[in-house]
Protein backbone atom coordinates (compact mmCIF):
# COMPACT_ATOMS: atom_id res chain seq x y z
CA UNK A 1 0.00 0.00 0.00
CA UNK A 2 1.31 3.44 -0.91
CA UNK A 3 1.40 5.96 1.90
CA UNK A 4 1.72 9.66 1.37
CA UNK A 5 4.23 11.64 3.45
CA UNK A 6 2.44 13.86 5.94
CA UNK A 7 1.64 17.32 4.69
CA UNK A 8 1.14 20.15 7.14
CA UNK A 9 -2.37 20.64 5.83
CA UNK A 10 -4.18 23.28 7.83
CA UNK A 11 -1.09 25.29 8.77
CA UNK A 12 0.15 25.62 5.20
CA UNK A 13 -3.34 26.35 3.88
CA UNK A 14 -3.97 29.03 6.47
CA UNK A 15 -0.57 30.59 5.79
CA UNK A 16 -0.74 30.39 2.00
CA UNK A 17 -4.32 31.46 1.37
CA UNK A 18 -3.65 35.12 2.31
CA UNK A 19 -0.33 34.92 0.49
CA UNK A 20 -2.08 33.93 -2.76
CA UNK A 21 -4.62 36.72 -2.20
CA UNK A 22 -1.72 39.17 -1.86
CA UNK A 23 -0.08 37.73 -4.97
CA UNK A 24 -3.34 38.12 -6.89
CA UNK A 25 -3.57 41.73 -5.76
CA UNK A 26 0.07 42.34 -6.64
CA UNK A 27 -0.39 40.84 -10.09
CA UNK A 28 -3.20 43.30 -10.80
CA UNK A 29 -1.07 46.21 -9.64
CA UNK A 30 1.49 47.98 -11.78
CA UNK A 31 3.50 48.81 -8.65
CA UNK A 32 6.55 46.55 -8.65
CA UNK A 33 7.10 47.12 -4.91
CA UNK A 34 3.82 45.32 -4.16
CA UNK A 35 4.94 42.36 -6.27
CA UNK A 36 8.25 42.22 -4.42
CA UNK A 37 6.48 42.43 -1.06
CA UNK A 38 4.21 39.51 -2.00
CA UNK A 39 7.24 37.56 -3.20
CA UNK A 40 9.13 38.21 0.06
CA UNK A 41 6.10 37.22 2.13
CA UNK A 42 5.70 34.00 0.16
CA UNK A 43 9.40 33.16 0.56
CA UNK A 44 9.25 33.89 4.32
CA UNK A 45 6.28 31.54 4.74
CA UNK A 46 8.19 28.77 2.99
CA UNK A 47 11.48 29.36 4.82
CA UNK A 48 9.68 29.47 8.18
CA UNK A 49 8.78 25.81 7.64
CA UNK A 50 12.47 24.88 7.34
CA UNK A 51 15.07 27.58 7.93
CA UNK A 52 17.77 25.56 6.13
CA UNK A 53 15.73 25.17 2.95
CA UNK A 54 16.68 26.70 -0.36
CA UNK A 55 13.64 28.55 -1.70
CA UNK A 56 12.53 30.28 -4.86
CA UNK A 57 9.32 32.10 -5.74
CA UNK A 58 7.78 33.22 -9.04
CA UNK A 59 4.84 35.57 -9.37
CA UNK A 60 2.74 34.55 -12.41
CA UNK A 61 5.24 31.83 -13.30
CA UNK A 62 6.38 28.31 -12.51
CA UNK A 63 9.60 27.81 -10.54
CA UNK A 64 9.75 24.15 -11.44
CA UNK A 65 8.05 21.62 -13.67
CA UNK A 66 4.71 20.23 -12.62
CA UNK A 67 4.82 16.50 -11.96
CA UNK A 68 5.02 14.45 -15.18
CA UNK A 69 1.59 13.80 -16.70
CA UNK A 70 -0.10 16.01 -14.11
CA UNK A 71 -3.62 16.61 -15.47
CA UNK A 72 -4.72 20.16 -16.21
CA UNK A 73 -8.21 20.92 -17.52
CA UNK A 74 -8.35 21.98 -21.17
CA UNK A 75 -11.88 23.39 -20.97
CA UNK A 76 -11.70 25.04 -17.52
CA UNK A 77 -9.46 28.10 -17.58
CA UNK A 78 -7.05 28.55 -14.67
CA UNK A 79 -4.92 31.69 -14.24
CA UNK A 80 -1.49 31.02 -12.74
CA UNK A 81 -0.94 33.21 -9.66
CA UNK A 82 2.51 32.02 -8.78
CA UNK A 83 4.59 29.18 -7.49
CA UNK A 84 7.34 28.41 -5.06
CA UNK A 85 9.58 25.57 -4.04
CA UNK A 86 11.72 24.65 -1.08
CA UNK A 87 14.56 22.16 -1.26
CA UNK A 88 16.20 20.76 1.88
CA UNK A 89 18.37 18.22 0.08
CA UNK A 90 16.26 15.35 1.47
CA UNK A 91 12.93 16.60 0.21
CA UNK A 92 11.47 19.11 -2.16
CA UNK A 93 8.13 20.89 -1.98
CA UNK A 94 6.47 22.59 -4.93
CA UNK A 95 3.52 24.88 -4.34
CA UNK A 96 1.50 26.29 -7.24
CA UNK A 97 -1.51 28.57 -7.02
CA UNK A 98 -4.14 29.27 -9.64
CA UNK A 99 -7.38 31.26 -9.76
CA UNK A 100 -10.34 30.46 -11.95
CA UNK A 101 -13.77 31.78 -12.81
CA UNK A 102 -14.84 28.15 -13.23
CA UNK A 103 -17.09 26.61 -10.62
CA UNK A 104 -15.20 24.94 -7.76
CA UNK A 105 -17.37 21.82 -8.08
CA UNK A 106 -16.48 21.46 -11.78
CA UNK A 107 -12.77 21.77 -10.99
CA UNK A 108 -13.08 19.28 -8.14
CA UNK A 109 -14.86 16.79 -10.42
CA UNK A 110 -12.20 17.18 -13.11
CA UNK A 111 -9.27 16.60 -10.74
CA UNK A 112 -11.08 13.88 -8.77
CA UNK A 113 -11.63 11.93 -12.02
CA UNK A 114 -8.25 12.67 -13.65
CA UNK A 115 -6.22 11.76 -10.56
CA UNK A 116 -7.79 8.30 -10.46
CA UNK A 117 -6.06 7.39 -13.76
CA UNK A 118 -2.68 5.62 -13.79
CA UNK A 119 -0.08 6.57 -12.59
CA UNK A 120 -2.09 8.67 -10.13
CA UNK A 121 -4.03 7.31 -7.20
CA UNK A 122 -6.24 9.25 -4.79
CA UNK A 123 -5.53 8.65 -1.11
CA UNK A 124 -8.36 10.85 0.26
CA UNK A 125 -10.79 13.50 -0.99
CA UNK A 126 -12.41 15.14 2.04
CA UNK A 127 -14.17 18.47 2.30
CA UNK A 128 -13.15 20.51 5.35
CA UNK A 129 -14.81 23.84 6.17
CA UNK A 130 -15.86 24.40 2.57
CA UNK A 131 -12.47 23.54 1.09
CA UNK A 132 -12.12 20.45 -1.11
CA UNK A 133 -8.92 18.47 -0.59
CA UNK A 134 -7.66 15.80 -2.97
CA UNK A 135 -4.65 13.90 -1.67
CA UNK A 136 -2.92 11.76 -4.26
CA UNK A 137 0.23 9.79 -4.96
CA UNK A 138 2.16 8.84 -8.08
CA UNK A 139 2.55 5.06 -8.41
CA UNK A 140 5.67 5.56 -10.55
CA UNK A 141 7.37 7.71 -7.88
CA UNK A 142 7.18 6.27 -4.33
CA UNK A 143 8.51 9.48 -2.77
CA UNK A 144 5.83 11.70 -4.28
CA UNK A 145 2.69 12.88 -2.50
CA UNK A 146 0.45 15.69 -3.66
CA UNK A 147 -2.51 17.59 -2.42
CA UNK A 148 -4.92 19.88 -4.24
CA UNK A 149 -7.01 22.40 -2.32
CA UNK A 150 -9.96 23.94 -4.09
CA UNK A 151 -11.74 26.84 -2.42
CA UNK A 152 -14.61 28.91 -3.84
CA UNK A 153 -14.60 32.57 -2.86
CA UNK A 154 -15.11 35.36 -5.42
CA UNK A 155 -12.99 33.31 -7.80
CA UNK A 156 -12.02 29.71 -7.25
CA UNK A 157 -8.55 29.31 -5.75
CA UNK A 158 -6.67 26.10 -6.54
CA UNK A 159 -3.49 25.26 -4.62
CA UNK A 160 -1.27 22.31 -5.50
CA UNK A 161 1.23 21.15 -2.90
CA UNK A 162 3.61 18.45 -4.07
CA UNK A 163 6.08 16.85 -1.66
CA UNK A 164 8.88 14.66 -2.96
CA UNK A 165 10.97 12.58 -0.56
CA UNK A 166 14.22 12.49 -2.53
CA UNK A 167 15.54 9.54 -0.50
CA UNK A 168 12.56 7.32 -1.38
CA UNK A 169 13.74 6.87 -4.98
CA UNK A 170 17.26 5.96 -3.85
CA UNK A 171 16.01 3.21 -1.54
CA UNK A 172 13.75 1.74 -4.24
CA UNK A 173 16.64 1.52 -6.72
CA UNK A 174 18.79 -0.68 -4.48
Amino acid sequence: MLRAPRLSRLGVLLALTPVFVLIAAACDSSDNSERLAAQRLFRNVLISQDATAEADVRIEGLVDELPPDFPLPADLEMDLLGSAFTDTGDSRRLIVGWESDSDADALFEFFNDALRDDPWSIVADPRVRGIDFIRFVDADNPGFAGELRINQENRTVIILIADVDLGANDSSDS
